[in-house]
């Protein structure tokens, strides 16, 4: 189990769930008496932590209850023993284990109140124990393992050596009881592994801290004659149930290593170190020839250790897995002390040859695995256990415990070529985590090495790594896995050691940055190389010449690469190289601005570089810009410019016939670049060099400054350059810089309102600074110049990527100002005039039917920050006729104009129903009223207690009940209208928009569950009319939907047309096209049961994704199959219903003939069982693994 799986399920876990309160506790609480209750904050607090429905709302909340129990405690008055109960006892809740360090920072600082706290504590380990009426698995060795993981527990010490028994019992039949479950064919959950593993290291800590107690028989394992013996010590069993993890299968690589190193801490227990010795010689790597043990002071005979286990030890081991047997091991490097890893011992036989655990059994066995793993994942086990003994046998050698003499190598040259050659097959291993593994087991052996040969001389040592090193170097550039070691080695030996080895590898290593596999560890190689090759020529030839020398050697690499006209290594070396250099030699910066003839502010200075005087080239033009943008790209990352980019003079940038230098000040000194340049290298036709140069221009590390005249003046004419770029990648780093761009726009026009030097209202005081205002000025009349351009830029004929683009900057702009301007005061306000006129309204909302998906997204996300009403559509007849338009579009039997229609309703229902509160309904009479009052003095009666959020999704309801009648009539003729793929995807997007915690839909909680009820109803019925359709063979079903459709079929390529008419700005919808031809009548049918199908599965995966899930206390009944059928008050979906939709999905998934539908399907059904197993309730568990017999998941 990966870390970042494991922090990922923690999120998840934690936002979904929250701590479960049983229906006693909660009951025990009401029972106090409301003056106590209200006149102590602890109780306050109490009932507020009850209420909170999440994990991460509960742990910032816990602080104050604790802070509360703590003033509680420090009362001199009498404290209430039910305060102690209920504090303490939240330890021992479902889903507790977030808050126990909170809740135990304070108990563990309570010793006034030991007695009674200690007393509570281990009446409610009784309680929750196995032996107990409030059992649960694993609840009471988890909070064992929570105090013996706080560092000072004081009283609480002696609290847990009393308790340790319970302790130990849950842990024992808890084990056994998943280990007995496994073996019956369950798969445990990710979930009870990391219980497993928590109970283990609770045991692992009890057999450290109290290991006499584990010697003793105690009648609480008479009780549980079923899972463990009788008339055993606690040492026993404990044993039997670590073994029985290490004897399974089915348990998790964490559960094994944890089982491994418990193990290896019992069998501390009852053997001292050279009996321990001898049971892992003979146990572990069945050495039985041992005829002595050899220490420093004696020289002792066999040993025969005795374990208190009532079977056979060694045959135990014999039956492990190979998978087992490792964590064994590694238990074994974790928990075993080193003297007793480095034994000597000598075997019969063996010419008195010595023999130690450490050097001639383990690593050797590690060497076996890693040359013939079982798989990768088995591999990268094998080199992490191979890491550990690595290390293990580098502290055992710097502290002298390997016993090295004349007569005993515990490294000889065969064993350090079979690791070396282990290193050198796993250097290029797809698996980064293995190749990490295998960097640092190398470096581990070379410092065992040279600390193993240190008394046979230097010479013999530099021999070695000379040699390792011209491996590495032969293994070339491309190979990524040779750089970190080359690194280890280049500290030992020198850079100019491994410069002499190859001349070249600069040169090889910048192309290498070709390759991104190669970029991050190269880069690794590159640092540590600068710094060491800078440090050598400094003491070789001073600080000066040094440099002169230094840059020499790295700066012609770097250089050409820039230049080399390959965009991807240019990019790169931004990115890794050239930062790395600078980082190490900041004035380089100079000589390689000199290199494509960039110069120093001065006539009258002309400044010679001799480091690179074997470096100079003939450069076109192109090659120049390419360098300079990668210079001033990377200046401006590290802060080196100062400033903004300026016009030299105050020549016209308007004359023609002028070089215009602008100023660029780089560590305070001012250098000219020609302008032309930087024109040429936003126009350029690399991408990458366009978006390298715009973040040069127009980013700046200090945010609150203004973009000077030249920056905005390229600005102007690189928007217009760049509004067509087909790249998505383009599209969406253009995005991004001017999120950027737009931060720095608002932080630094704020700023200059704040200290009073411009106001974009008023004019200019006596002593404003002119400079800093007209700056202020021409950066805010650009921004109304921008959002003008935009706007302009949606025109209705656009091409596809002018429009993207110009969409994409809208809402970067409108999350970085709000669309509404402030009510009053001064404001820095950049939308032009026109933006949210009626007529920029329509043209959105025409946009909403545009063929591409992207398009009509974009269009509603941009209309969803409009006015509330929308300009031009502010009236109740307007949102009817527009209400009417869409429901004609939803039902046309194209995916584009159904989804268009959809997303103009999702739009009317956010705006009108949502923000304003009126009453809209879309079922066959249209309606819009703006008030209950309008509503009542009409024709139509509605119930007085619907709220319009229920009134809008219930006409919703009828709408789809009216469609699949007409199916059931005539599923021809209604697949000829779209069926109900349209009506239910305007549903879907309903219920994303819809919040379900939001006071309105609880409080009308009925009318929403009548609601469910009857749309669960009509699902049935459609799937009954649709599955049937797309299950069968006998019609071929083409992956493009829209290909069934004739062009001049049903409706016309812009079937709407929104006409803004000089006299009014009233939509008109034109007549449809008359139906000339028809494909065949199966086709039809078959393209609207299949949308119906697709739209039914997302539907209640948006269901079970969004609604909240019924409420349920695993306390509160043994068996949580007996509440299946009790329905809560106040839930949307009861459990029946939900299992109705899971049967739903796995007849669908079971019937289906099309992949597509059954892609939707899955992720459906996927949702519906993340959020059942998600919520920790048995009940919803019950019907994932047990459903009339059979699995949802097996």
């Amino acid at each position: 189990m990966s870390a970042k799986w494991r922090a990922l399920q923690h999120r998840h876990r934690y936002t979904y769930t929250a701590l479960l309160f049983p229906q006693s506790y909660i009951q025990s609480l009401n029972l106090l008496s409301p003056n106590d209750v209200f006149s102590l904050t602890f109780f306050t607090e109490l009932q507020e932590l009850i209420n909170l429905n999440s994990i991460y709302a509960q742990v910032t909340h816990v602080k104050k209850l604790s802070l509360a129990f703590g003033e509680l405690l420090g009362n001199n008055g009498v404290l209430r023993p039910e305060a102690i109960r209920f504090y303490v006892e939240l330890l021992f809740l479902e889903n507790s284990v977030p808050l126990h360090r909170t809740l135990i920072s304070v108990i563990a600082k309570s010793g006034c109140y030991k007695l009674e706290i200690g007393e509570c504590f281990r009446r409610l380990c009784s309680e929750y124990g196995n032996l107990g009426r409030k059992v649960r698995r694993f609840s009471v060795s988890r909070v064992g393992l929570s105090l013996l993981s706080y560092p000072k527990l004081g009283f609480l010490v002696e609290v847990l050596e009393e308790c340790l028994v319970l302790i130990a019992v849950d842990i024992v039949v808890g084990l056994k009881g998943v280990v007995s479950e496994v073996n019956d064919g369950s798969r445990p959950s990710p979930v009870v592994m990391e219980q497993c593993q928590d109970a283990m290291s609770c045991s692992y800590y009890l057999l450290q801290r109290f290991p006499s107690k584990f010697m003793d028989c105690s009648d609480c394992w008479e009780v549980q004659s079923g899972l463990v013996t009788k008339d055993s010590t606690t040492f026993e069993n404990v044993v039997d149930a670590v073994l029985g993890v290490l004897k399974s299968s089915g348990f998790s690589r964490d559960c094994l290593v944890a089982a491994g190193v418990s193990f290896c801490a019992a069998l501390q227990v009852c053997l001292n170190p050279k009996e321990l010795a001898y049971f892992i010689v003979k146990g572990l790597f069945r050495q039985t020839g041992c005829i002595s043990i050899v220490s420093s002071n004696s020289d002792d005979g066999v040993l025969d250790p005795k374990v208190p286990y009532k079977g056979d030890l060694y045959t135990e081991i014999d039956n492990f897995s190979v998978l087992s047997r490792l964590c064994l091991l590694r238990g074994i490097l974790t928990a075993v002390p080193r003297t007793v890893l480095n034994t000597h011992f000598h075997f019969s036989g063996g010419g008195m040859k010595v023999w130690t655990i450490l050097f001639d059994g383990i690593l050797p066995e590690l060497c076996n695995y890693c040359e013939n793993p079982v798989d990768s994942h088995f591999n990268f086990h094998v080199l992490t256990v191979m890491q550990i003994c690595m290390q293990q046998i580098k502290t055992s050698v710097l502290a002298d415990l390997a016993n090295i003499s004349d007569n005993y190598d515990p490294l000889p040259e065969d064993m350090g070529t079979r690791i070396i050659k282990i290193i050198w097959n796993n250097l290029e291993d797809p698996l980064n985590q293995t190749v990490k593994q295998v960097h640092l087991i190398f470096d581990l052996f070379i410092d065992i090495q040279s600390n193993l040969r240190l008394a046979d001389g230097g010479e013999i040592i530099k021999s070695f790594l000379l040699k390792t090193a011209t491996d590495l170097l032969c293994l070339g550039a491309r190979c990524k896995g040779r750089y970190v070691p080359l690194a280890s080695l280049m500290k030992r030996l020198g850079a100019k050691v491994i410069l002499d080895m190859n001349p070249h590898m600069l040169f090889e290593t910048v192309y290498a940055y070709i390759d991104d596999d190669v970029c991050s560890a190269a880069t690794t190689f590159l640092k540590c190389f600068l710094e060491c090759l800078r440090d050598e020529c400094w003491s070789s030839d001073g600080i000066e010449k040094g440099y002169i020398i230094f840059r020499g050697h790295c700066l012609p690499p770097i250089l050409y690469g820039l230049v080399s006209g390959v965009s991807k290594l240019r990019s790169n070396l931004n990115t890794y190289a050239l930062p790395v250099v600078l980082n190490v030699d900041v004035d380089s910066i100079f000589p390689m601005l000199n290199f494509i003839s960039v110069g120093i502010n001065g006539d009258d200075i002309e400044l010679n570089y001799p480091e690179l005087a074997g470096a100079q080239m003939a450069l076109t033009v192109d090659q120049k810009v390419a360098a300079l943008v990668s210079l001033l790209k990377v200046s401006r990352l590290l802060a080196l410019i100062e400033g903004d980019i300026d016009n030299y003079s105050e020549t016209s940038m308007l004359q023609e016939d002028v070089d215009l230098l602008a100023l660029v000040c780089v560590k305070g000194i001012k250098v000219k670049v020609l302008v032309k340049w930087l024109v040429l290298a936003l126009s350029h036709v690399d991408e990458t060099l366009r978006i390298d140069a715009a973040e040069s221009l127009f980013l700046n590390p200090r945010t609150s400054s203004l973009p000077s005249n030249l920056e905005l003046h390229l600005l102007k004419e690189a928007v217009p350059l760049n509004m067509r770029c087909c790249s998505t990648a383009f599209q969406m780093k253009w995005a991004s810089l001017f999120r950027k761009f737009f931060s720095r726009v608002r932080t630094a026009l704020e700023r200059q309102l704040k200290q009073g030097c411009w106001q974009p209202l008023v004019g200019l005081d006596e002593g404003t600074n002119l400079t800093v205002s007209h700056g202020a000025r021409n950066l805010f009349h650009f921004m109304k110049w921008f959002s003008c351009f935009l706007s302009f830029s949606c025109y209705p004929s656009a091409p596809y990527e002018r429009k993207i683009m110009a969409m994409e900057l809208i809402l970067v702009m409108i999350n970085t100002w709000s669309i509404l301007p402030p009510s009053q005061g001064n404001y820095s306000y950049p939308y032009s005039e026109g933006f949210t006129l009626p007529d920029s309204t329509l043209l959105l909302v025409g946009s909403i039917i545009d063929s591409w998906d992207r398009l009509r997204e974009n269009s509603f996300r941009i209309l969803l920050h409009f006015p509330t009403p929308l300009p031009g559509i502010s009236n109740q007849r307007r949102v009817v006729e527009v209400v009417t338009w869409a429901k004609k579009l939803v039902c046309s039997p194209r995916v584009r104009e159904s989804d268009a229609g959809a997303l103009i309703l999702r739009l009317i229902f956010r705006k009108y129903v949502l923000e304003l509160g009126w009453i809209v309904r879309a079922s066959n009479n249209v309606m819009c009223f703006q008030s209950k009052s309008e509503l009542f003095n009409g024709v139509v009666e509605i119930s007085r207690s619907r709220f319009p959020v229920i009134e809008y999704i219930l006409s919703l309801v009828d709408w789809l009940n009216a469609a699949v009648t007409e199916g059931e009539k005539d599923l021809f003729e209604a697949c000829k209208n779209s069926f109900v793929h349209g009506t239910l995807l305007t549903l879907r997007y309903t219920f994303e928009e819809l919040d379900w915690n939001s006071d309105v839909v609880l409080a009308s909680n009925l009318e929403m569950r009548n609601a469910l009820r009857k749309l669960l109803e009509l699902v049935v019925r459609i799937t009954g009319l649709a599955l049937g359709v797309v299950s069968s063979d006998a019609w071929h079903l083409p992956e493009d939907m829209d290909d069934m459709i004739n062009e001049d079929t049903y409706i016309s390529d812009v079937p709407v047309e929104i006409n803004m008419l000089e006299s009014s700005s009233e939509l008109q919808v034109t007549d449809l096209k008359p139906v000339d031809t028809v494909r065949q009548g199966e086709q039809v049918v078959m393209v609207g049961c299949w949308l119906a199908m697709k739209e039914v599965s997302l539907l209640l995966g948006t269901i079970t994704r969004k609604i909240p899930l019924p409420q349920y206390n695993s306390s509160d009944s043994s068996d949580p199959r007996d509440s299946i059928s009790e329905a809560a008050p106040d839930e949307m979906l009861d459990v029946k219903q939900l299992e109705a939709i899971g049967n739903h999905f796995l007849e669908v998934l079971l019937k289906m003939k099309h992949n597509g539908a059954i892609d939707k399907t899955r992720a459906g059904f996927t949702a519906l069982c993340n959020r059942l197993l998600c919520s920790n309730d048995p009940r919803y568990a019950s019907y994932i693994h047990l459903r009339n017999g059979s699995n949802w998941i097996y």
